[in-house]
């Protein structure tokens, strides 16, 4: 398992809008700079007024953000390419994008700039299927009606991720990106909850807390009543076939 990407926070609960790509809506300005020293942790964070700000961000994570993917659904990675770093600072044209049009704008970005082209295949993957265990889920139910905070994902440490406001289908995005697989919610949990979800990281990063804690599956399980299925499933591949090592100039 990898660690969570810091871009969970957008991951979650974005749909991508059918649209293809030669009319996909674009930034109205973008910048685009390798990140150095002083740049801040990786992140990528989208702000009011139609803004979008990455930082320390690989190369191959923008891509798996714009085509909403988890790692495992990305192939043809050049090697090296994780190295590369960039920090992006974007406008959209509207004030507030619809859900999904930040990643279309991505996708037009990254092609026109670093010169990106893929393809899609189905291949047999292992999948994860989030249901719910026999006695129930162990989440907190919200009866509050306002909606997920713009950042409904928080991580205090490495194992240990805080969820506000939010879905089982957007739990489900956050643990396909931690998994590297495609993860279905077919829990039947409709509404929104508050969690926290503490595990073992299997980075070598110890949490701080000093406490002995369960892998990420038993996690689950044991603290939210939920539980993770693997099975074999045809599953939508994004292959890079191009894309430039160094991007045009702004």
């Amino acid at each position: 398992m990898k660690p969570l990407l810091a871009a969970i926070t957008v991951l979650a609960g974005c749909a991508i809008l059918s649209t293809q790509q030669g009319s996909a809506p674009a930034f109205e300005v973008a910048t685009i700079k390798p990140s150095g020293p002083e740049s801040p942790p990786i992140s990528i964070r989208r702000l009011p007024g139609g803004r979008l700000v990455t930082s320390n961000t690989p190369l191959p994570m923008l891509i798996q953000w714009a085509y909403q993917l988890d790692e495992g659904r990305l192939s043809g990675v050049p090697s090296g390419f994780d190295a590369l770093r960039f920090d992006v600072v974007a406008k959209a044209p509207e004030q507030e994008p619809v859900a999904g049009q930040m990643q279309l704008m991505m996708r037009a970005l990254l092609a026109q700039r670093f010169k990106l082209a893929v393809h899609h295949e189905t291949r047999e993957l292992v999948a994860y299927t989030l249901v719910s265990e026999p006695g129930g889920a162990k989440v907190r139910a919200v009866t509050s009606d306002e909606p997920a905070d713009a950042n409904p994902f928080k991580m205090s440490d490495s194992g240990t991720l805080i969820g506000t406001r939010v879905t089982a289908d957007m739990l489900a995005n956050v643990l396909s990106n931690q998994l590297g697989r495609p993860v279905q919610n077919t829990t039947g949990f409709t509404g929104p909850f508050d969690f926290t979800l503490r595990w073992a990281p299997d980075t070598g990063v110890v949490p701080g807390d000093g406490q002995d804690r369960p892998s990420l599956f038993t996690a689950i399980r044991e603290q939210l009543g939920f539980r993770l299925v693997a099975r074999r499933t045809p599953t939508d591949v994004v292959v890079i076939d191009h894309v430039e090592r160094t991007p045009t100039e702004n």
